[in-house]
């Protein structure tokens, strides 16, 4: 029970824009949770549809929420920013408004913050997924490789066992580190970086002194095609170059250890990969698109403490060096002989070609494919709550039915994933299953 005066041990942050359809089953989860010591910040980005209504309606018969109706431009980011800095509990926990609590999910929770007082605290997630649109996935992690250990074995952990999926409404952290969330609203003129949620969230693990971690069901994300969130090829690219950046900036200037070198390269490997398989699907015209958002970026104050002759991060010192238009042409066309010099081995195999794992990733390269002359049959994923989906338009399979699916013919399947264990570990899995080494082949760029 909270204490009058005191601080409540979570505040929740609750950002909506044009979200009538969820806001209230939102609300509802977090309402609902087997604790009372919290606040919900809930905060409107201006929407232009029954939310607001909906929000007012739920703060005049709750005194636990808080609500923010926000004027002006919708700026991405705006509402999260906003809400963090009138978060007044002990922990912070960033719920979307689209999003859900799992039911129960704060009951094991509450008593670890009361009794160990973690600075970051993490769980499992779900993910719902809306008109067939394809998603990252979560998995368990090992409690006894995180909890009660020191932060560095921690991350040096979670930099073996990656993908560890990061987001802002992952992460349940202490105030003291609310300073990684708190751009002030009067700077933000730009939306905040689509990935922007990596970056804070690797910086806040940078940060901490003590990680927990509990194997339940804490957050279910929805999936949209319509979230603000979506972003094509072109946009994926000046995206990804600005988080480079940033993460860049991490490993200079904030990260004291091996460890937490090797935590932030992880995600830099990732999202180098996943810019160069989209750029092998950009034509000249995009290119150059493309370029000059991230030439403006290049220009802004905050990079001129990065050397240009190495910010650690070889795509992003090609493209200081060079340009951004030359630069991404030159990527391009390196990258995109790879994927032909890929093909030309995969066609000359015969047979039905498949690709593993699914993701925007696999969307990319299947793009940039099929424009060396390879359909793809299928796709394969571990996934069990894809399987049997339509991902545009190519079936979903598990691993195991590569067998079946086999049969007497000829199977080549590509891999290509931004993280090297999950390719190796793909590679592994598909031996183990009865394919021969030489039908896999490994897109590495």
């Amino acid at each position: 029970m909270r204490i009058f005066g005191q601080r409540p041990l979570v505040s929740f942050i609750v950002s909506v824009f044009n979200l009538e359809r969820y806001i209230g089953a939102c609300l509802d989860s977090i309402m609902i949770q087997p604790f009372d010591d919290y606040e919900i910040v809930l905060v409107n980005n201006n929407s232009t549809d029954g939310s607001d209504a909906i929000c007012r309606e739920y703060a005049a018969h709750n005194k636990q929420i808080r609500y923010h109706a926000l004027t002006g431009e919708p700026i991405f980011g705006r509402a999260v920013i906003y809400g963090t800095q009138k978060a007044r509990g002990q922990y912070i926990h960033y719920v979307d408004g689209d999003d859900m609590l799992a039911p129960g999910a704060y009951g094991e929770i509450v008593h670890i913050l009361r009794s160990d007082a973690p600075d970051v605290l993490f769980g499992r997630f779900s993910t719902v997924l809306e008109e067939s649109i394809i998603n990252f996935t979560d998995k368990s992690f090992q409690t006894e490789r995180i909890n009660g250990r020191a932060k560095d074995q921690v991350l040096e952990y979670l930099t073996e066992a990656q993908p560890f999926n990061v987001a802002t409404w992952r992460l349940i952290f202490s105030r003291k580190l609310r300073e990684h969330f708190r751009t002030p609203v009067k700077r933000l003129k730009e939306p905040v970086n689509i990935f922007h949620d990596v970056y804070v969230s690797v910086r806040t693990l940078l940060s901490a002194r003590s990680v927990h971690y509990v194997d339940t069901l804490v957050y279910s994300y929805r999936v949209r095609s319509s979230s603000i969130s979506r972003i094509t090829a072109a946009g994926n690219i000046s995206e990804c170059c600005r988080l480079l950046l940033s993460l860049a900036w991490l490993i200079r200037c904030r990260a004291k250890t091996e460890q937490e070198r090797g935590f932030v390269r992880a995600y830099m490997e990732h999202f180098q990969y996943q810019l160069v398989a989209a750029l092998c699907t950009m034509s000249d015209e995009q290119i150059t698109e493309s370029a000059a958002a991230i030439d403006k970026y290049l220009k802004q104050k905050d990079l001129k403490g990065t050397p240009s002759e190495d910010c650690g991060c070889s795509v992003i010192n090609t493209l200081i060096s060079e340009g951004a238009a030359a630069g991404l042409a030159r990527l391009r066309d390196r990258c995109f002989s790879k994927v032909e010099q890929i093909a030309r081995r995969a066609l000359a195999k015969g047979g039905d070609i498949y690709f593993a794992p699914t993701g925007q990733i696999g969307l990319f390269l299947k793009t940039s494919f099929k424009a060396s002359g390879i359909s793809i049959s299928g796709f394969f994923d571990n996934d069990v709550q894809k399987n049997g989906m339509l991902v545009d338009g190519i079936p979903v399979h598990l691993p195991a039915a590569v067998t079946k699916i086999a049969g007497d013919k000829r199977v080549t399947i590509l891999i290509g994933s931004g993280y090297q264990n999950v390719r190796e570990e793909l590679r592994t899995q598909f031996i183990s299953l009865g394919i021969d080494e030489s039908d896999l082949l490994i897109v590495e760029f």
